[in-house]
């Protein structure tokens, strides 16, 4: 196998560059003959090598290279979370003297490499570990045995560093795909590890984001020494305006069968092998582009079919081009599940033609409306306001998994109904010929993303809508569902695009620009990469000045900080911007800081405790709580009477309307199912108890001794169902299990993953609305271009790819929760939960009703 090949430094141009580490610093990794293999066959390396404190490095290669899996083998993943065989040694340093703490991530998995190592996946959705961003960017401190007090700050300081100090207590299900992948990041960072493992940090971001990111890191790597080994494909957005000299000093390059290809100054690697790094698929710096030769980023619109592909497979019918098949007038657009009509619209006055031959791209910052403008367009949401008139219209979504509804590649295209020839003929252009018995889901990244646009290309919609698809794709990957897109708009197609991406634009004919709630254009891609203004509205380009703050850019951009949050998580235009200086300057321990109910309300920071609830019983301790609904339990249980039970009933009704401000219509809801439960309880025994009939007359049989025994049953179902529908409603899961690790010392590792499972138990109703959704695009619409409606089997099968779906993501909740250093270690608390004489009186309260009852009845 061939090793690596170390390259001289070349004099460096004058600028800001950043340098390699000097050879005394001390090192952070060693590797020596490092390679590992998967069962599929894949691997990486060897690599022999080592990073030293504040150097950055860049792993560069082709889609199947080895990249995430070298990552994965540092962070300690494989064998320990993923199977795979891994030879030669790797070692990772904390620092001490002689190396007495050195660390294998082979030997010593995630667990081990957690003090030392901070790392971010692909995947930002399982990224997020706890249902709360504050709590998940804390866990590694604690995990670091940080002191509490000093918690906060931090949690504050990597959020705002991120962009998101106002989002410290939003829920991880409210957050939109870039907003947790910044979250997952302020997470890696925020213990100060000695070595970070970034797998495309910037993969779902746009121009403002990917400066947020790439300023924090620089951040980090100046604050606190930490060498970092990056995966990145937008070369250009991570390197800015500095160009070559924005990139890590130092770059590792694979090629496609994962050996090494070169190791050392980026500049001389990226000179030196450029032709055949981009050869092989890889996106490269504009610079090393131009003195390649070709265009960049990409071949015109209309470009010729790219060499060795098959025959272009017939995909739509002959339509007259620039006939008009779809029309958007005057329309409000919004998400789909809110009620309201009026500020979570994201899109008003939208006015916009799809036209055959013609590939559209949609343009705008991350939470801008893109994709909810697919979603109006492709009938699957309905508008506020507006009409949309013309054919039906197919939609790829982001994740193309969400949209398999079959077991193979084959029977993948061939539930589109086409014809076997034409399908034979698609599994060539997608070059999937080789994997048509495979399953869709052991498909890499690029090979879905194919699998998904040829399937919906077979079902011949007049209209075509890609979401995000260049998302995670290098060079080749990319290049080819261009070409897809675009030879579908010149069959006849009127096709449209969402995207960041510059280079993605070369492709379109036209392009529209969502910006400030507004459509703008049509216009033609080189009349938008030539406004510098209109770019910046766009989110598709950033400030000249870099910084930790980059969205303190335009005055339009700085009076948008404080924009409202949409229901679907995504934020308003301008939303998401760091704290201003008012806002960071707060103190810690404001006794009294204002909620969100409040018009005057300042946006709450990780400094700031959680929000208190209104409801007076839900503002006890939930340990208090659950106590007293144990004692409640236990007292029922050896209750035989039906009449204390249903004095304890009544108490515990009230006492539950009053304490949690409910109306009786809402208490009787929530109860529905104890009632139930309650009632066949009662007929059971009513009806089936031997002993005295009082109506003997009766058609069945019904005794005193099973009224009584009945009654008394079902009341004690009753009373604890109450009980635990006051728990529930008065205790919030976060701060239940802050309460029992305070008092009831429950151990952190139960209770962080007890969290984490909730984390996943919330965003499954997105994962089966982004699913059922998928699904019924990929079945023939209705006369007017309405997706279908699903039947029961369709339904099953959604249920299965949802299990499917949280299996794996448990999976990797439970790699970025071990990530966190969470064992079964010492560690910290950063929040705890202090009992109160409010509690102690509720306590005694509860006691004394309970006695009375029982004397009373007795």
């Amino acid at each position: 196998m061939q090793g690596p090949e170390h390259l001289q430094a070349p004099e460096q141009e004058p600028g800001p560059v950043r340098a390699p580490a000097p050879s005394g610093e001390p090192r952070v990794l060693v590797a020596e003959g490092l390679e590992a293999v998967l069962p599929s066959g894949a691997g990486v390396g060897p690599w022999s090598g080592e990073i030293r404190a504040g150097e950055q490095v860049l792993l560069l290669g082709p889609s199947g290279s080895g990249k995430s899996t070298l990552l994965r083998v540092l962070a300690g993943a494989i064998p320990s979370h993923q199977r795979g065989r891994v030879t030669g040694s790797v070692r990772l340093l904390d620092g001490t003297a002689g190396g007495a703490g050195a660390i294998d991530p082979v030997e010593g998995g995630v667990l081990a490499t957690a003090p030392v190592l901070g790392h971010l996946g692909q995947d930002p959705v399982d990224g997020v570990c706890l249902p709360l961003i504050a709590d998940d960017v804390a866990l590694p401190l604690e995990s670091a045995c940080t002191p509490p007090e000093r918690i906060g700050p931090r949690v504050h300081e990597v959020l705002s560093a991120m962009g998101m100090g106002e989002l410290a207590h939003r829920s991880a299900a409210t957050l939109s795909g870039g907003q947790l992948q910044r979250a997952s990041l302020a997470a890696a960072i925020a213990a100060r590890p000695r070595l970070l493992l970034l797998d495309e940090p910037t993969a779902m971001l746009d121009a403002e984001g990917v400066a947020a990111v790439r300023s924090a890191v620089d951040a980090a790597t100046d604050q606190t020494g930490c060498a970092l080994l990056l995966v990145e494909h937008r070369l250009d957005e991570w390197a800015g305006e500095r160009g070559l000299d924005g990139l890590p000093a130092r770059t590792v390059a694979l090629d496609r069968s994962g050996r090494v290809l070169a190791d050392g100054p980026t500049r001389e690697v990226l000179t030196a092998h450029g032709p055949v790094l981009r050869e092989q698929g890889c996106w490269l710096p504009r610079e090393i582009e131009e003195r390649i030769g070709g265009s960049w980023p990409a071949e015109p619109a209309g470009s010729a079919e790219p060499a060795g592909s098959a025959a272009l497979v017939p995909l739509a019918s002959a339509t007259p081009r620039s006939e008009v098949l779809l029309h958007l007038r005057d329309a409000t657009l919004g998400p789909p599940d809110a009620s309201g009509r009026g500020d979570d619209a994201v899109l008003t006055g939208a006015d916009l033609e799809i036209r055959a031959g013609r590939l559209l791209a949609v343009v705008g910052r991350n939470g801008a409306g893109k994709s909810t403008l697919l979603g109006a367009l492709s009938r699957l949401d309905p508008l506020r306001a507006g009409t949309l008139e013309g054919a039906a219209a197919g939609l790829v979504l982001q994740r193309p998994e969400s949209q398999f509804v079959a077991d193979t590649v084959e029977d993948e295209l061939a539930a589109s109904g086409a014809p076997q020839d034409v399908r034979r003929a698609m599994l060539e252009r997608l070059d999937l010929a080789d994997h048509a018995a495979q399953s869709p889901y052991r498909l890499s990244g690029g090979q879905q993303r194919r699998l998904s646009l040829g399937a919906m290309l077979l079902a011949d919609r007049p209209v075509l809508l890609a979401d995000e698809p260049g998302y995670g794709l290098d060079r080749s990957a990319q290049e080819a569902v261009l070409s897809l897109l675009r030879e579908a708009a010149d069959a006849g197609r009127g096709v449209v695009m969402t995207t960041h991406d510059l280079r993605s634009l070369e492709a379109a004919d036209e392009v529209v620009v969502i910006a400030d709630g507004r459509l703008v254009g049509p216009l033609a891609p080189s009349d938008l990469l030539a406004d510098d203004a209109l770019l910046r509205r766009a989110g598709l380009r950033v400030a000249d000045r870099l910084g930790p703050h980059p969205r303190e850019g335009t005055e339009a951009e700085r009076a948008g900080s404080s924009a409202p949050v949409r229901a679907d998580g995504s934020l308003s235009p301008g939303a998401g911007s760091p704290l201003s200086e008012q806002q960071s300057s707060a103190p810690a321990d404001d006794p009294a800081p204002r909620t969100a109910l409040d018009p005057l309300a300042r946006p709450r920071t990780a400094l700031d405790p959680p929000a208190r609830p209104r409801a007076p019983l839900a503002r006890r301790d939930p340990t208090v709580l659950l106590g007293l609904l144990t004692a409640l339990s236990i007292v029922c249980i050896t209750l035989t009477d039906p009449a204390p039970l249903l004095v304890l009933y009544a108490l515990l009704a009230a006492g539950t309307m009053l304490g949690l401000r409910l109306g009786p219509l809402a208490l009787a809801r929530a109860q529905a199912p104890f009632v139930l439960f309650a009632a066949g309880v009662l007929m059971v025994n009513v009806l089936s108890r031997p002993g005295h009939e009082p109506w003997p007359d009766l058609p069945v049989r019904v005794t005193s001794e099973g009224i009584v025994l009945g009654a008394a049953l079902a009341l004690r179902a009753l009373v604890i169902g109450l009980g635990a529908v006051a728990v529930v409603r008065a205790s919030d899961p976060g701060r239940t299990m802050t309460s029992l690790r305070t008092h009831a010392r429950l151990p952190a590792r139960i209770a962080l993953a007890l969290l984490a499972g909730q984390r996943l138990l919330e965003d499954l109703p997105r994962r089966w609305a982004t699913i059922t959704r998928a699904h019924r695009l990929r079945r023939p619409p209705s006369a007017d271009g309405t997706p279908a409606r699903l039947g029961p089997r369709a339904m099953a099968r959604c249920a299965f790819a949802l299990l499917v779906d949280a299996i794996r993501s448990s999976t990797r909740i439970a790699f970025a929760l071990e990530s966190r250093g969470l064992g079964t270690g010492e560690r910290t608390q950063w929040r705890t939960a202090a009992l109160t004489r409010t509690d102690g009186a509720l306590v005694v309260g509860v006691v004394l009703a309970v006695a009375a009852v029982l004397v009373l009845a007795g």
